[in-house]
């Protein structure tokens, strides 16, 4: 018989259990410890209560949000398929749970140990071998891999990290790609993201492989201290799981950031929410859905602020015909300038001038993704197909747009 539970760790201390009902065995509970305090909650949707909270066919949405999907779900059911043959999402959770996005824990026991192998960023930034790389590294990592997603990805732990011996969480992100499929997804990933922050919008913090076949991502989900923020995606804070992330729609999430997001940063995070979505039209991110973009926070009764921006690609220079993630105006075709400002004003309440400034910003960044764009084909004969197709792409979304791309240099390289 299975294990019937897990203790889950909020900051380092336990807030309480997750476990199978025994009266309907398809049913998960989560029940609060006795005396847990509201900063202990595990989620802005689930404050500490007596009741437990019960979900049927699968976990509740903050405790689905991180379980390993794709390629890295595969691997983890093929490895642990003879020690638990009935593998579920609760199975998955206690392999994975020590090393998670955001600052839940899960363990079977009453202490958490977190221990995840050390890794040098170098090595993997480097590395020109002819043997996949990524495939060693899903194997030493996929047990310490708390994170979504359909593209293969792992967790890591840098191994150079100055007075902080005792430090053995996860702290960057390592992704890759199926070449056939997506040729450059991370370079796209990369040239995205920067134009990105020059249109002022705050991201995760990237470094492409020499090899030009995996992505780091520094993970801004944790303090320099090695404290990890509590982070929510739209799917929780919505009440759905993972499966539901393409339905809804951008007005819906700004609604919702309204109802989440503390009073004070609202203004910094409707303007940053804003931008995000404009960038994502403008460079045809069909993929912006719910479970990319959430929320940030040190604890449920501190401050409350949109999370950075991050999964940033462009998707139609892979797929012709692809649509928004969620609905703008009711529909998911990539829309027009005035459909654009009509969101960008309602979300932020700036005055149309303001608004057009805001646009502008965005015209700049995608600018700046073009011009790295055309840096990168250049630098890389074996990528100026997809360098072409990339800079013809955000050329048309700028033009939908009412702008025209600038003759802009760029002198850094993208790879390094």
């Amino acid at each position: 018989m299975k294990k019937s539970g897990l203790n889950v760790f909020a900051a380092d201390a336990v807030s309480g259990r997750l476990e199978r009902s025994d009266r309907e065995p398809d049913t998960v509970l989560f029940t609060y410890k006795e005396r847990c305090v509201p900063e202990q909650a595990v989620s802005l949707t689930m404050p500490v209560r007596v009741d437990p909270y019960d979900a049927s066919g699968g976990l509740l949405p903050v405790f689905e949000m991180n379980l390993p999907e794709g390629t890295l779900r595969e691997r983890l059911q093929l490895r642990f398929a003879k020690t638990i043959p009935e593998f579920d999402d609760l199975d998955l959770l206690a392999i994975v749970g020590a090393s998670q996005i955001g600052r839940l824990r899960y363990a079977q026991q009453a202490q958490l140990r977190q221990d995840v192998p050390a890794q040098n960023l170098e090595e993997i930034l480097t590395y020109h071998g002819a043997a996949d790389l990524f495939a060693h590294l899903l194997e030493r990592f996929a047990p310490h891999s708390g994170i979504s997603g359909v593209q293969p990805k792992v967790l890591i732990r840098e191994e150079k990290i100055p007075d902080r011996v005792t430090d053995r969480g996860a702290t960057h992100i390592v992704k890759t790609y199926d070449t056939t499929e997506y040729p450059e997804l991370a370079a796209n990933e990369l040239i995205c993201t920067r134009g990105a922050a020059a249109a002022g919008i705050k991201t995760a913090n990237l470094t492409l492989s020499r090899n030009r076949r995996l992505l780091i991502a520094e993970r801004f989900d944790r303090r320099p201290d090695g404290v990890y923020l509590g982070l929510e995606d739209f799917c929780v804070l919505e009440g759905m799981r993972s499966h539901g992330r393409y339905d809804g729609s951008y007005e819906g999430i700004a609604r919702r950031m309204a109802d989440f997001v503390s009073p004070a940063a609202l203004p910094e995070a409707c303007e940053q929410y804003a931008l995000m979505v404009a960038y994502s039209c403008a460079i045809e991110n069909g993929d912006a859905h719910l479970k990319n973009f959430a929320v940030i926070y040190e604890s449920p009764d501190q401050e409350i602020r949109l999370a950075p921006a991050f999964d940033i690609v462009s998707t139609t220079p892979y797929l012709p015909r692809d649509t928004l993630a969620l609905t703008l105006s009711g529909a998911k075709r990539f829309p027009s300038r005035n459909e654009l400002l009509r969101l960008m004003r309602n979300v932020t309440s700036k005055s149309l001038p303001a608004t057009v400034e805001l646009l502008d910003r965005v015209a700049y960044g995608v600018g700046v993704a073009i011009s790295e764009a055309r840096l990168y084909g250049k630098q890389h004969a074996g990528a100026r197909k997809f360098s072409q197709r990339l800079v013809e792409v955000m050329t048309r979304g700028l033009d939908r747009l009412g702008y025209k791309p600038a003759p802009a240099t760029c002198d850094s390289s993208v790879v390094g």
